[in-house]
């Protein structure tokens, strides 16, 4: 359920789970998402799929506690979205603990309540950051964030959700950054604020953001990290996070393979070049909207 594209593979044996991995691989992929397969059965045939044909698989978490402890059991490399729960007791945390599978809590849409993303909107002046309206349409950003809707502090899920995070990362369990593809780059600046609101210090969020979801994926070696010898990917920025988490949003130049990028504009520093090209909405007005 929750997958019911012309795109989805039918997995009701084991034959069908090797098939459509085999041809992803063949593709490229090194992990599939197994997206919300009912039956535990289901959800075992692609990892053993995925044993065969050396791939991670990452699960929908759906909001079932029941499915996301047979997923942690049964060595998913993660669970994605956050366990539906208030709490998280010591059985669960045992449980946990003594396995690999990592935890991608997603707190801008964290289930059982009232979630992240809505704190922010309510919080925040989001409908007037200026990075944001460089590369989103005004009329985009403002049917979804200049209304606010106001919920008292205490009824915002997600903090009890970044708490369970917290005693889960300090049993060992590696908890990674993860945005949802929420609000354009700024979600993910969420996402590390929220981790710090459950508990963590601004380096233990930092790090979930950065080189726990590499070393969850196998991909250390050339990203999560600066490094010699790691690929040339990072943000610099203008104020340091480690005195005030908030900064992170403060990123001054963006550097992707070695090249430097005016992080306000995207046009590119060093090596130096022409501006980049206006975006299909840049200079239509801030009223414009596509007939």
């Amino acid at each position: 359920y929750g997958a019911e594209g012309e795109f989805k593979a039918v997995v009701d044996s084991l034959d069908d789970a090797r098939r459509h991995l085999k041809r992803l691989k063949a593709f490229g992929a090194f992990s599939v998402k197994s997206y919300n397969q009912p039956r535990r059965e289901q959800r075992q045939q692609v990892l053993e799929a995925a044993r065969k044909h050396q791939m991670m698989v990452v699960p929908e978490g759906g909001s079932l506690l029941q499915h996301n402890l047979t997923m942690i059991v049964d060595g998913h490399t993660t669970v994605e979205h956050a366990l539906p729960v208030e709490r998280l007791y010591d059985d669960v945390l045992q449980l946990w603990a003594g396995q690999p599978t990592a935890y991608t809590p997603t707190l801008g849409v964290a289930y059982g309540g009232l979630m992240g993303e809505e704190y922010w909107y309510a919080h925040t002046d989001v409908w007037a950051n200026e990075r944001l309206l460089a590369f989103v349409p005004r009329w985009v950003l403002d049917e979804r964030a200049r209304r606010r809707e106001l919920s008292p502090d205490g009824e915002y899920n997600h903090v009890d959700v970044a708490k369970a995070a917290k005693v889960l990362s300090d049993r060992g369990v590696r908890v990674n950054l993860g945005a949802h593809g929420q609000r354009e780059g700024l979600a993910a600046h969420w996402e590390l604020w929220m981790f710090e609101q459950g508990g963590m210090t601004p380096l233990e969020a930092l790090r979930a953001g950065t080189l726990t979801p590499a070393e969850t994926f196998g991909m250390e070696s050339d990203i999560g990290s600066l490094t010699v010898g790691k690929l040339a990917d990072f943000a610099v920025l203008s104020a340091n996070p480690l005195e005030d988490l908030r900064n992170s949003e403060k990123v001054e130049l963006t550097v992707i393979g070695g090249r430097v990028y005016d992080a306000a504009t995207m046009s590119p520093v060093f090596p130096a070049g022409p501006p980049r090209p206006a975006l299909w909405f840049e200079g239509q007005g801030t009223n414009w909207r596509p007939e």
